[in-house]
């Protein structure tokens, strides 16, 4: 009973900070059969989490708020592609949902099983495997959907806000770093590697000599904060880690934990601006966030949606294309705003030149495709790399 109303009380705070619980659009899950205009299907983890869900779900709600439509999200019960299909099939079938978003690659299964029986539902899937190229059981089968009217596919080059991530720190003077990932999945496994490649390059432009970046690097294999991330944090800020890029949702509180144990110890935050995200914690936290390597969600999102509504050219140039993929050039894939006090000595005209720099080295980067399990490519002359396997 006291874990039961704990969290009543956790939905009626979010709801009370996000102007939710009056229109019961964006906060308590829905019962019975009633109708709501656009449906968010959720990843994993909680909707308010700071990060990916909260901040896309915002996108859904701006256009709905101003458009006077009806909004929700449902989460699935565990992460197998049952759970998916069958909220997938509420929103559908008993919230008769106009627009159904879709975040997370992890629905890629479930999306390709259920989009075909329902031709008229628009389907917006974000962070997105390209569906009309896909083996997602990585079994050597073709699970691939033919083209598909309703679906429009949205992902990020998050090697791109990696990258500047990564150089600007380097830029900045730090150079024992870490790059801490949850799951080894795409989305995670490009935001890794694009943080060592602009570790490198940054190295190599003040002359720095080889090696002369430390780098550890480990995925933790969950989005979920634990006592064993705790420790194994806290002994590498011990050990003389100046900064790490925290990438895996939840993850980040243990990372604050180990990193408020000490002095000097910064984080590169992930998906959203988390200096201001974070301050919702305890202010005492903002400090610790020197910048955050982002995805323009709520924006990303609420352009999708509004296409959606639009139809006609509008949505085709979603669905047309296939899996569109936004990186900096899109301003998709950005850092958050130069804060001043962030940094020891990278101005804001160097910081925001950071852009262009990425943009220039956008197709030398690596991604996913490049790597083997997620394992960091150990090819750049000025980044002594220490992977830790799982």
């Amino acid at each position: 009973m006291k874990k039961f109303l704990t969290l009543a009380l956790a939905l009626l705070l979010a709801c009370s900070l996000f102007g939710c619980a009056k229109k019961q659009e964006g906060g308590d899950q829905p019962s019975g059969d009633e109708h709501y205009d656009v449906v968010f299907l959720a990843d994993l983890g909680s909707i308010y989490d700071g990060g990916f869900n909260e901040h896309s779900f915002y996108g859904i709600r701006d256009y709905c708020e101003e458009n006077g439509l009806k909004y929700t999200y449902l989460q699935p019960a565990g992460s197998d592609d049952a759970s998916r299909v069958t909220i997938f099939e509420q929103a559908v079938n008993q919230m008769t949902a106009d627009v159904l978003v879709a975040v997370g690659f992890l629905w890629d299964a479930a999306l390709c099983q259920e989009i075909p029986n329902y031709p008229n539902v628009k389907v917006i899937f974000v962070d997105a495997d390209d569906l009309y190229n896909i083996d997602y059981d990585y079994d050597g089968v073709d699970d691939s959907l033919d083209h598909q009217d309703n679906l429009a596919m949205i992902t990020f080059a998050e090697q791109d806000c990696g990258y500047m991530a990564g150089y600007a720190v380097v830029k900045d003077g730090y150079r024992n770093l870490a790059f801490l990932g949850g799951m080894a999945v795409p989305a995670v496994v490009r935001f890794g590697y694009g943080f060592v490649a602009g570790a490198n390059d940054a190295a190599e432009e003040l002359g720095l000599a080889e090696g002369a970046i430390d780098m550890k690097y480990f995925y933790t294999g969950s989005f979920d904060a634990s006592p064993d991330i705790v420790t194994r944090v806290s002994d590498w800020y011990t050990n003389g880690t100046e900064i790490i890029f925290s990438c895996g949702g939840s993850i980040v509180h243990s990372v604050i934990q180990a990193a408020k144990d000490g002095e000097n110890r910064k984080i590169v935050g992930v998906d959203t601006d988390e200096y201001f995200t974070r301050a919702a914690d305890g202010a005492e936290n903002e400090p610790l966030f020197v910048t955050s390597a982002m995805k323009d969600l709520e924006i990303t999102i609420y352009r999708a949606v509004k296409a959606a509504y639009a139809g006609g050219a509008d949505w085709a140039a979603y669905t047309d294309a296939g899996l569109i993929r936004l990186g900096a050039k899109e301003d998709g894939a950005i850092l958050a705003p130069y804060r001043a006090e962030n940094w020891n000595s990278f101005t804001e005209d160097e910081y925001n030149a950071v852009k262009q720099q990425v943009i220039a080295v956008h197709d030398t980067l690596p991604t996913e495709a490049d790597g083997v399990n997620g394992a960091p490519l150990d090819i750049y002359k000025y980044v002594n790399l220490t992977y830790f396997e799982q």
